[in-house]
Protein backbone atom coordinates (compact mmCIF):
# COMPACT_ATOMS: atom_id res chain seq x y z
CA UNK A 1 0.00 0.00 0.00
CA UNK A 2 1.00 3.47 -0.73
CA UNK A 3 1.56 6.03 2.24
CA UNK A 4 0.32 8.78 0.25
CA UNK A 5 -2.31 10.59 2.07
CA UNK A 6 -4.72 11.23 -1.10
CA UNK A 7 -5.73 9.08 -3.99
CA UNK A 8 -7.64 10.69 -6.56
CA UNK A 9 -11.51 8.60 -7.36
CA UNK A 10 -11.98 11.77 -10.26
CA UNK A 11 -10.49 14.37 -11.92
CA UNK A 12 -12.11 17.57 -11.35
CA UNK A 13 -11.45 21.41 -10.69
CA UNK A 14 -13.88 22.20 -7.81
CA UNK A 15 -11.92 24.08 -4.90
CA UNK A 16 -12.46 21.44 -2.41
CA UNK A 17 -11.60 22.85 0.60
CA UNK A 18 -12.29 21.32 4.01
CA UNK A 19 -11.36 22.63 7.49
CA UNK A 20 -7.96 21.89 8.66
CA UNK A 21 -9.37 20.80 12.35
CA UNK A 22 -7.00 19.03 14.31
CA UNK A 23 -4.39 18.12 11.86
CA UNK A 24 -1.37 19.79 11.62
CA UNK A 25 -0.27 23.04 9.47
CA UNK A 26 3.47 21.52 9.18
CA UNK A 27 4.12 17.54 8.08
CA UNK A 28 7.92 16.66 8.87
CA UNK A 29 8.16 13.17 7.85
CA UNK A 30 10.82 10.51 7.68
CA UNK A 31 11.95 11.81 3.99
CA UNK A 32 12.99 15.21 5.71
CA UNK A 33 16.39 15.36 4.53
CA UNK A 34 15.87 14.71 0.73
CA UNK A 35 13.19 17.16 1.13
CA UNK A 36 15.91 19.54 2.84
CA UNK A 37 18.45 18.68 0.39
CA UNK A 38 16.64 19.24 -2.64
CA UNK A 39 15.00 23.17 -1.03
CA UNK A 40 18.63 23.67 -0.54
CA UNK A 41 20.24 22.44 -3.59
CA UNK A 42 17.42 24.94 -5.40
CA UNK A 43 19.00 27.93 -3.40
CA UNK A 44 22.36 27.34 -4.52
CA UNK A 45 21.28 26.92 -8.23
CA UNK A 46 19.76 30.68 -7.60
CA UNK A 47 18.06 31.28 -4.77
CA UNK A 48 16.17 34.25 -6.70
CA UNK A 49 14.60 31.91 -9.22
CA UNK A 50 12.85 29.93 -6.22
CA UNK A 51 12.22 33.03 -3.44
CA UNK A 52 10.99 36.25 -4.54
CA UNK A 53 8.79 39.07 -3.25
CA UNK A 54 7.00 41.33 -5.34
CA UNK A 55 5.03 44.03 -2.81
CA UNK A 56 2.10 45.07 -5.03
CA UNK A 57 2.85 48.44 -4.08
CA UNK A 58 5.77 49.30 -1.68
CA UNK A 59 4.59 50.93 1.17
CA UNK A 60 6.23 52.58 4.02
CA UNK A 61 8.00 49.96 6.14
CA UNK A 62 5.38 50.51 9.09
CA UNK A 63 2.45 51.41 7.18
CA UNK A 64 -0.03 48.42 9.27
CA UNK A 65 -1.15 46.82 6.71
CA UNK A 66 1.74 46.82 4.20
CA UNK A 67 4.06 44.25 2.94
CA UNK A 68 6.45 44.27 5.32
CA UNK A 69 3.64 43.79 8.41
CA UNK A 70 2.38 40.96 6.22
CA UNK A 71 5.32 39.58 5.78
CA UNK A 72 6.34 39.75 9.53
CA UNK A 73 2.74 38.51 10.82
CA UNK A 74 3.25 36.05 8.12
CA UNK A 75 6.75 34.90 8.98
CA UNK A 76 6.34 35.03 12.97
CA UNK A 77 3.11 33.12 12.64
CA UNK A 78 4.89 30.30 11.09
CA UNK A 79 7.36 30.03 13.28
CA UNK A 80 5.39 30.17 16.02
CA UNK A 81 2.95 27.43 15.13
CA UNK A 82 6.46 25.34 13.81
CA UNK A 83 7.56 25.08 17.76
CA UNK A 84 3.78 24.68 18.97
CA UNK A 85 3.54 20.97 16.42
CA UNK A 86 6.89 19.61 16.86
CA UNK A 87 9.05 19.29 19.99
CA UNK A 88 12.33 19.36 18.31
CA UNK A 89 11.36 22.84 16.81
CA UNK A 90 11.51 25.93 19.31
CA UNK A 91 11.22 29.82 18.29
CA UNK A 92 11.64 32.28 20.97
CA UNK A 93 13.02 35.67 22.00
CA UNK A 94 16.59 35.84 23.34
CA UNK A 95 17.74 39.35 24.31
CA UNK A 96 17.01 41.64 21.76
CA UNK A 97 16.33 38.99 19.08
CA UNK A 98 14.64 35.82 18.25
CA UNK A 99 16.27 32.33 18.03
CA UNK A 100 15.27 29.70 16.07
CA UNK A 101 16.61 26.18 16.78
CA UNK A 102 15.58 23.26 14.76
CA UNK A 103 16.55 19.50 16.10
CA UNK A 104 15.78 18.16 12.73
CA UNK A 105 18.64 20.08 10.35
CA UNK A 106 20.48 20.70 14.14
CA UNK A 107 20.47 24.44 12.44
CA UNK A 108 19.75 27.47 14.49
CA UNK A 109 19.17 30.90 13.64
CA UNK A 110 19.46 34.23 15.29
CA UNK A 111 16.94 37.12 13.70
CA UNK A 112 16.70 40.87 14.84
CA UNK A 113 13.53 42.81 15.32
CA UNK A 114 13.12 43.39 11.64
CA UNK A 115 13.86 39.54 11.19
CA UNK A 116 17.07 40.11 9.20
CA UNK A 117 19.69 37.17 10.20
CA UNK A 118 22.47 37.84 12.99
CA UNK A 119 23.94 34.41 12.83
CA UNK A 120 23.69 31.03 11.74
CA UNK A 121 25.28 28.09 13.89
CA UNK A 122 25.37 24.23 12.42
CA UNK A 123 25.93 21.29 14.06
CA UNK A 124 29.62 19.97 12.68
CA UNK A 125 28.30 16.79 11.97
CA UNK A 126 25.51 18.16 9.80
CA UNK A 127 25.42 19.37 6.08
CA UNK A 128 22.93 20.43 4.14
CA UNK A 129 23.83 18.50 0.60
CA UNK A 130 25.73 15.48 0.44
CA UNK A 131 26.12 15.82 -2.92
CA UNK A 132 28.07 19.02 -2.54
CA UNK A 133 29.33 18.76 1.22
CA UNK A 134 28.03 21.83 2.87
CA UNK A 135 27.26 22.51 6.29
CA UNK A 136 25.74 26.46 5.74
CA UNK A 137 23.36 27.26 3.71
CA UNK A 138 25.06 28.98 -0.38
CA UNK A 139 23.74 31.65 -0.13
CA UNK A 140 22.84 32.64 3.08
CA UNK A 141 19.70 32.83 4.44
CA UNK A 142 18.51 36.67 2.99
CA UNK A 143 15.57 36.88 6.34
CA UNK A 144 13.66 34.80 8.70
CA UNK A 145 11.35 34.35 6.00
CA UNK A 146 13.95 32.24 3.91
CA UNK A 147 15.35 30.66 6.95
CA UNK A 148 12.21 29.04 7.91
CA UNK A 149 10.62 28.20 4.75
CA UNK A 150 14.10 26.41 4.44
CA UNK A 151 13.14 24.46 7.34
CA UNK A 152 10.07 22.75 6.53
CA UNK A 153 9.01 20.40 3.70
CA UNK A 154 6.32 22.92 2.24
CA UNK A 155 6.52 25.28 -0.26
CA UNK A 156 5.25 28.63 0.46
CA UNK A 157 3.35 31.83 -1.04
CA UNK A 158 1.50 34.66 0.20
CA UNK A 159 -0.77 36.37 -1.05
CA UNK A 160 -2.24 40.30 -0.42
CA UNK A 161 -5.60 41.27 -1.45
CA UNK A 162 -5.37 38.37 -3.92
CA UNK A 163 -2.21 39.00 -5.05
CA UNK A 164 0.76 36.75 -5.14
CA UNK A 165 3.29 38.82 -3.86
CA UNK A 166 5.76 35.96 -2.06
CA UNK A 167 6.68 32.54 -2.97
CA UNK A 168 9.30 30.43 -1.75
CA UNK A 169 8.95 27.78 -3.93
CA UNK A 170 12.03 24.74 -4.58
CA UNK A 171 9.85 22.02 -5.53
CA UNK A 172 7.23 23.31 -8.10
CA UNK A 173 5.74 20.89 -10.01
CA UNK A 174 5.62 22.19 -13.48
CA UNK A 175 5.27 25.74 -13.14
CA UNK A 176 7.80 29.31 -12.47
CA UNK A 177 7.28 30.97 -9.44
CA UNK A 178 8.05 34.10 -11.38
CA UNK A 179 5.36 34.15 -13.66
CA UNK A 180 3.07 34.00 -11.06
CA UNK A 181 4.43 37.21 -9.22
CA UNK A 182 1.48 39.68 -8.69
CA UNK A 183 -1.35 37.81 -10.09
CA UNK A 184 -4.56 36.59 -8.35
CA UNK A 185 -6.13 33.68 -7.83
CA UNK A 186 -7.95 34.00 -11.10
CA UNK A 187 -5.10 34.66 -13.05
CA UNK A 188 -2.94 32.33 -11.73
CA UNK A 189 -5.15 29.24 -12.66
CA UNK A 190 -6.45 30.83 -16.15
CA UNK A 191 -4.79 27.86 -18.06
CA UNK A 192 -6.90 25.01 -15.60
CA UNK A 193 -9.72 23.74 -18.17
CA UNK A 194 -12.72 23.98 -16.45
CA UNK A 195 -11.82 26.69 -13.69
CA UNK A 196 -13.43 29.44 -15.57
CA UNK A 197 -16.17 29.32 -13.56
CA UNK A 198 -15.00 28.80 -10.39
CA UNK A 199 -15.77 31.97 -7.79
CA UNK A 200 -12.59 33.17 -6.72
CA UNK A 201 -13.97 35.77 -4.94
CA UNK A 202 -16.07 33.80 -2.37
CA UNK A 203 -12.68 31.36 -1.79
CA UNK A 204 -10.59 34.57 -1.61
CA UNK A 205 -12.98 35.56 1.12
CA UNK A 206 -13.68 31.95 3.00
CA UNK A 207 -10.17 31.56 3.12
CA UNK A 208 -9.17 35.18 4.49
CA UNK A 209 -11.86 35.07 7.43
CA UNK A 210 -12.99 31.22 7.70
CA UNK A 211 -10.01 28.95 7.29
CA UNK A 212 -8.01 27.36 7.82
CA UNK A 213 -8.54 24.61 4.68
CA UNK A 214 -7.04 21.82 3.27
CA UNK A 215 -6.95 20.21 0.00
CA UNK A 216 -5.45 18.16 -2.12
CA UNK A 217 -4.23 18.53 -5.71
CA UNK A 218 -2.63 15.51 -8.06
CA UNK A 219 -0.70 15.11 -11.20
CA UNK A 220 1.17 12.08 -12.84
CA UNK A 221 4.50 12.31 -13.27
CA UNK A 222 8.01 10.19 -14.26
CA UNK A 223 10.38 10.79 -11.95
CA UNK A 224 10.19 11.07 -7.80
CA UNK A 225 12.42 14.10 -8.27
CA UNK A 226 10.69 17.17 -6.18
CA UNK A 227 11.79 20.02 -8.27
CA UNK A 228 10.66 19.75 -11.42
CA UNK A 229 10.26 23.37 -11.96
CA UNK A 230 9.84 24.25 -15.76
CA UNK A 231 13.21 24.97 -16.66
CA UNK A 232 14.30 21.57 -15.67
CA UNK A 233 12.43 19.89 -18.27
CA UNK A 234 11.99 16.87 -16.63
CA UNK A 235 8.61 14.84 -15.23
CA UNK A 236 6.98 14.53 -18.53
CA UNK A 237 8.31 11.71 -20.33
CA UNK A 238 5.91 9.10 -19.14
CA UNK A 239 6.52 5.37 -20.10
CA UNK A 240 5.77 1.75 -18.77
CA UNK A 241 8.60 1.44 -16.03
CA UNK A 242 8.61 4.73 -14.43
CA UNK A 243 4.86 6.43 -13.34
CA UNK A 244 4.54 8.64 -10.03
CA UNK A 245 1.41 10.32 -8.44
CA UNK A 246 2.11 13.48 -7.08
CA UNK A 247 -0.20 14.36 -4.69
CA UNK A 248 -0.18 18.19 -3.21
CA UNK A 249 -1.77 18.66 0.51
CA UNK A 250 -2.39 22.86 0.44
CA UNK A 251 -3.14 24.15 3.58
CA UNK A 252 -4.49 27.92 3.24
CA UNK A 253 -4.81 30.06 6.53
CA UNK A 254 -5.88 33.05 6.41
CA UNK A 255 -4.36 36.59 8.51
CA UNK A 256 -7.14 39.27 7.56
CA UNK A 257 -5.38 41.96 9.89
CA UNK A 258 -2.94 42.26 6.89
CA UNK A 259 -5.43 40.82 4.31
CA UNK A 260 -3.35 38.21 3.55
CA UNK A 261 -3.25 34.37 2.72
CA UNK A 262 -0.73 31.94 3.91
CA UNK A 263 -0.61 29.27 1.07
CA UNK A 264 1.21 25.98 1.75
CA UNK A 265 1.93 23.10 -0.86
CA UNK A 266 3.49 20.14 0.54
CA UNK A 267 3.79 17.17 -2.27
CA UNK A 268 4.08 13.72 -1.77
CA UNK A 269 5.76 11.42 -4.31
CA UNK A 270 4.65 7.44 -4.74
CA UNK A 271 5.23 5.09 -7.00
CA UNK A 272 2.34 3.58 -8.77
CA UNK A 273 3.70 -0.23 -8.33
CA UNK A 274 3.21 0.89 -4.29
CA UNK A 275 -0.44 1.00 -5.22
CA UNK A 276 -3.01 -1.41 -5.12
CA UNK A 277 -5.02 -3.14 -7.92
CA UNK A 278 -8.09 -0.71 -7.24
CA UNK A 279 -6.74 2.27 -6.85
CA UNK A 280 -4.47 1.86 -10.71
CA UNK A 281 -7.51 0.95 -12.14
CA UNK A 282 -9.61 3.80 -10.66
CA UNK A 283 -6.42 6.37 -11.61
CA UNK A 284 -6.75 4.68 -15.37
CA UNK A 285 -10.66 5.02 -15.65
CA UNK A 286 -9.96 8.61 -14.87
CA UNK A 287 -7.20 9.24 -17.16
CA UNK A 288 -9.33 7.48 -20.23
CA UNK A 289 -12.27 9.99 -19.21
CA UNK A 290 -9.98 13.30 -19.60
CA UNK A 291 -10.88 15.49 -22.49
CA UNK A 292 -8.53 16.78 -25.01
CA UNK A 293 -7.85 19.71 -22.99
CA UNK A 294 -7.56 17.89 -19.50
CA UNK A 295 -5.08 15.25 -21.16
CA UNK A 296 -3.21 18.35 -22.72
CA UNK A 297 -2.90 20.36 -19.15
CA UNK A 298 -1.50 17.13 -17.45
CA UNK A 299 1.03 16.40 -20.13
CA UNK A 300 -0.57 13.36 -21.22
CA UNK A 301 -1.46 14.07 -24.60
CA UNK A 302 0.52 11.73 -26.55
CA UNK A 303 0.77 8.91 -23.73
CA UNK A 304 -2.98 8.28 -22.23
CA UNK A 305 -3.08 4.81 -23.94
CA UNK A 306 0.28 4.01 -22.64
CA UNK A 307 -0.52 5.04 -19.38
CA UNK A 308 -4.04 3.99 -18.98
CA UNK A 309 -2.14 0.41 -20.13
CA UNK A 310 -0.22 0.53 -17.12
CA UNK A 311 -2.16 1.68 -14.32
CA UNK A 312 -4.67 -1.34 -15.88
CA UNK A 313 -2.24 -4.02 -16.16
Amino acid sequence: MTNLPYIPTEYNVKPGLKKLKEEKHFIIDDLYSIYRNEKMNARHEKLEKYYIEEPICPPPPLKPNGHYALMKTVTLWMAETLAKEYKKISFQPEEELYVLHNDYSNESVWVDEDLNVVQTIKSPDYWYSKDRGEKYPVPAYKNLFDAVCSQIQEDVCILQNDQLVASHVCLPSWWSPEEKMRKSMKEMHKDVPGMDETSYEHIWNACLHKGPYTRYNWTLTDTPILNQHPSKNIGKEFDRENLFLRIERQVLQGFPEVHGVLFLIRTYVGDIKTMDKKQRVTLGDIVNKMTPDELEYKGLTHYKENVVSYLNS
